[in-house]
């Protein structure tokens, strides 16, 4: 494979993620910069790529710790690893949380039901708990179901604009890697040492 064809691949493998939850690249490793100043890296699904706008975007509860480091430093760092083709893909870039506006409402209407149990818990993401099941509040009635907008105060989307991203590729007798740096509205790539 060239650049070009490594390039095309990188933006098909993350959009065919999007479509099909069971590939590989659909869950990412999403690292920021802790109110502390230290590293702090958590899991998150991948919900929406557009190359041509150059944009990734995840979900998030607004109450969560990663939301609060993001608006005070915006830069974020992905990585997704296909271990059974032995192919990683990283992303950095400046992330934008969209609390409100029409973006965030579809994509909270485009959502599955079991996807947005996480914004109905009465606590914030990281709350300590006695038991497993205090997030959720007392009732434990089948018939006491949320409403379908219940959690949407919670909901937030996170928009991801690459500025690098980086392919490695230890699946033949050579281990490549590419990368794709952002200039202006093109992108600069290169080979670099795996």
């Amino acid at each position: 494979m060239n650049l070009e064809q490594i390039y095309a691949r990188i933006w098909d493998s993350l959009a065919a993620s999007v479509r099909e939850d069971s590939l590989p690249f659909k869950v990412m490793q999403a690292g920021t910069i802790g109110l502390d100043g230290s590293p702090n890296v958590r899991t998150v699904l991948l919900r929406g790529v557009s190359e041509r706008e150059n944009l990734l975007t995840f979900h998030t509860d607004l109450r969560s710790p990663k939301v609060a480091e993001l608006s005070r430093e915006p830069r974020i760092a992905l990585v997704a690893v296909d271990a059974a083709r032995s192919q990683q893909i990283r992303v950095s870039g400046e992330a934008r949380i969209v609390r409100d506006g029409q973006a965030r409402l579809d994509a909270w209407h485009a959502s599955p039901d079991h996807d947005l149990i996480a914004y109905r818990t009465r606590l914030a993401p990281g709350t300590p708990m006695r038991h497993a099941d205090d997030a959720l509040g007392a009732s434990h009635d089948p018939h006491d179901v949320p409403g379908p907008a219940e959690g949407f105060q919670h909901f937030c989307v996170v928009e991801v604009r690459p500025a690098r991203l980086d392919w490695l590729d230890l699946s033949g007798a050579r281990p490549l890697r590419a990368c794709y740096a952002r200039e202006g509205d093109r992108w600069i790539h290169r080979w670099i040492a795996p």
